[in-house]
């Protein structure tokens, strides 16, 4: 096989892997058509009819062999500077998260600043003011306000960026981004890595002024990923509690009291 040819198979082979559809390299789960046409798990859900051929999509086929093949090759990033060789169902996730993505996107609502990911932290508390702590160790605690029972409802949100230092000198940074919305009466906890594919975490809620009362565990992984905070609460991708089950468990009891209580949270990765 002369040079131009292998350049061909190469080109060749590369394109089977991609999904015909949105051209991304497939990663993981790979559904096709009843022609045998494979098509990523995104864009197969999105459609009933093969682009290539019309057929049918809809006994949702696995291509299990080309699923195997993408733990078995490796492909470079394709950022400049980065270098880094993963296999091929890891490279989504992995030029997401990579410090040398120079498209990275604010994940806050309504913002539309695009820059390099490395940029993303000073973005989030230059631009946005979000406070931004760095926690030797794996647990970081912080308190905010809940306001009584009795007043009115009031919308508002507890934005914080936390860099945890492990103990193996490689750090981890989680935006935690608690909404509160009264129209709805939800409450959503939010979470996401800047710089690590994803984080197991954990989220304690109490009365800061009696420990021993009754509080609220939420246990989930944080993730780096393109959907907005926004889409997140849409889609109910996250955990939601009924805030006025949550003010009626936390805020003062006292009908004459105007004011406010603080909660304590203890965030641990």
């Amino acid at each position: 096989m002369n040079s131009n040819e292998m350049i061909s198979f190469r080109e060749d082979f590369e394109t089977s892997l991609q999904c015909p559809i949105c051209m991304e390299f497939f990663t993981s789960t790979i559904f096709q058509c009843d022609s045998g046409h494979s098509l990523c798990e995104t864009c197969c859900g999105k459609i009933s009819i093969c682009p290539l051929c019309k057929s049918q999509i809809g006994k949702r086929l696995r291509n299990l062999l080309l699923e195997d093949q993408l733990t078995r090759l490796t492909i470079r990033c394709k950022f400049d500077n980065c270098g880094v060789l993963m296999k091929l169902n890891e490279k989504n996730s992995h030029e997401l998260s990579c410090v040398h993505n120079p498209e990275c996107h604010c994940i806050l609502q309504h913002c539309k600043w695009t820059g390099h990911k490395s940029n993303l932290i000073e973005h989030l508390s230059e631009r946005h003011k979000v406070p931004h702590y760095e926690i030797h160790g794996n647990t970081a605690e912080y308190s905010s306000r809940l306001r009584s029972a009795n007043l009115q409802a009031a919308a508002g949100c507890v934005k914080l960026l936390h860099t945890f230092i492990r103990a193996d000198k490689q750090p981890v940074t989680i935006l935690t981004y608690i909404f509160l919305d009264s129209c709805k009466n939800l409450f959503y906890p939010q979470f996401r890595t800047i710089g690590e594919g994803q984080t197991r975490c954990n989220l304690r809620i109490w009365n800061i002024e009696n420990e021993d009362s009754d509080e609220i565990v939420i246990e989930g992984t944080a993730f780096n990923q393109r959907v907005s905070l926004d889409d997140e609460r849409e889609k109910k991708m996250c955990v939601i509690f009924d805030l006025e089950s949550l003010i009626s468990k936390f805020s003062f009891l006292d009908k004459q009291e105007k004011g406010h209580k603080l909660l304590h949270y203890r965030l641990t990765i």
